[in-house]
């Protein structure tokens, strides 16, 4: 039985991506956010979709959730994590962006991701074990951070959003490192770019639906092998320059 993770997992691409694993043949989801909302309310009526509270930015609050999920796996590891939940705050430019705007958009986007990978390794590394002839990947243990495509160096051409910018630029970075050391506990992690999406952190003029964003982060999570160890992935499984 798969089993996997989602935080920001209330609405927008998180909710999307909840109810499209809860439809995975025997599948566990474990959806999580700090708040309900009425859409996963219905999801986790599924009795193979779990809610558990957890806020990204709390130590206690990630114990705590730490402290149900193993309730609810008993011996089984995480064969997914997505590290979904961020924050967008916005500014022009370096100098309308204020050091508290910064502090923000990392204590999130960065250090809580990291808060939580490092919680939960333990359950991907079990996966992988448990998994050992599947291939590294999303049928054996994968983590995936949620990033962005502004946060690329690379292609940064404009000041627009600095903090946000520099938080997924520091993801990608995480993401880099984190994967040359789970690679060697056959755990594979990615970056992945969800392209402008219609949530609430991209708003209604975007270009995508969450609903063609996940179809995009499904074939992600489905063929991501080793070769794709430690870099961030767009649609159509192009990868994209940190």
């Amino acid at each position: 039985m798969k089993v996997s993770m989602v935080t920001g997992a209330n609405r927008g691409i998180g909710l999307e991506l909840v109810r499209r694993l809860a439809l995975e043949a025997e599948s566990t989801v474990i959806a999580c956010s700090r708040s309900m909302s009425e859409e996963l309310e219905e999801l986790v009526k599924s009795p193979s979709v779990h809610h558990v509270s957890l806020d990204i930015t709390s130590q206690e609050s990630v114990d705590e959730a730490h402290e149900k999920i193993s309730s609810i796996l008993g011996d089984r590891g995480i064969n997914l994590l997505v590290n979904n939940a961020a924050i967008l705050i916005k500014s022009e430019s370096p100098t309308t962006t204020s050091t508290e705007d910064i502090s923000k958009n990392f204590e999130v986007n960065v250090v809580g991701t990291h808060r939580v990978t490092l919680k939960f390794a333990p359950f991907l590394f079990k996966a992988a074990e448990q998994n050992a002839d599947a291939e590294i990947g999303g049928k054996r243990a994968f983590c995936l951070n949620v990033s962005s495509a502004v946060g690329s160096i690379a292609n940064t051409t404009s000041p627009w959003h600095t903090a946000y910018r520099i938080s997924k630029a520091a993801l990608n970075m995480l993401t880099r490192t984190t994967a040359l050391e789970f690679l060697e506990k056959k755990v594979l992690v990615c970056s992945v770019h969800p392209g402008w999406v219609q949530t609430n952190m991209g708003g209604p003029n975007a270009l995508i639906s969450t609903s063609t964003c996940v179809d995009d982060l499904m074939e992600v999570i489905q063929k991501a092998t080793v070769e794709h160890s430690g870099v961030m992935l767009r649609n159509k499984m192009e990868v994209m320059p940190f």
